[in-house]
């Protein structure tokens, strides 16, 4: 499952800005098993969202300016028949807007 791929990225990218062991560009990018081109539109995406990260050459490792990090979680877990009744279907709510972080496509 790529979308759970994705979220484990973007939870050891967390982890690894949070410490400040990312090594450089090139490390961090093969650590998330994405090009830098990737990474870097990953890094966009975040800023958008006012979560900015910045590479610091004295440390040799990506940081987070002004916050701590960010709070990413994903559960996953059959439904039984009794609460699928009670879902929300046919309608999805979009509360983040357009994101390419996750495939590199738009999501309306």
């Amino acid at each position: 499952m790529e979308f759970i791929r994705q979220i484990e990225r973007l939870q050891l990218l967390n982890k690894l800005v949070r410490e400040k062991r990312t090594g450089t560009p090139d490390e961090l990018a093969k650590r998330l098993d994405v090009s830098r081109a990737k990474l870097y539109l990953i890094l966009e995406e975040l800023r958008d969202r006012n979560v900015f990260i910045k590479f610091n050459k004295r440390i040799n490792s990506f940081e987070y300016e002004a916050c701590k990090g960010i709070n990413l979680e994903f559960t996953f877990r059959i439904l039984r028949q009794d609460e699928e009744k009670r879902i929300n279907g046919g309608k999805i709510l979009n509360l983040f807007g357009a994101s390419i972080i996750l495939d590199g496509s738009k999501l309306s």
